[in-house]
């Protein structure tokens, strides 16, 4: 069963691709206000969920009862988390991009 954070940022990062993508497509300024305040609560979500798992990590390091398994699956699972915020990161930095943009074509208007 995948994990709900994995579903709201797969969902989010598709919403934010389809207006990044394409530079002419029409989009308001509610859409870009949502979009950015998504962006910004997925990536608390994520920011928090990163932190467990790091103390986890951190945990499972300080424990020399810990089997290599375990501390493999969590340093896994925390690059991937890591990742996963980046990508987010780079995504919300090209949101805010685009909005610059359209904001000022609407003032040129």
């Amino acid at each position: 069963m995948p994990e709900v954070w994995l579903e709201l940022d797969t969902a989010l990062k598709e919403r934010l691709r389809r207006v990044l993508d394409d530079p002419q497509r029409p989009v308001t300024e509610a859409e870009l206000r949502k979009l950015s305040e998504e962006g910004r609560a997925c990536t608390l979500i994520l920011g928090a969920e990163l932190e467990r798992l790091e103390r986890r990590l951190a945990d499972f390091d300080g424990d020399p009862a810990s089997s290599l398994g375990a501390i493999a699956n969590a340093f896994r699972r925390v690059h991937d988390f890591r990742a996963h915020i980046e990508e987010l990161d780079v995504l919300l930095s090209a949101l805010e991009g685009r909005a610059r943009e359209v904001r000022a074509s609407w003032l040129r208007r």
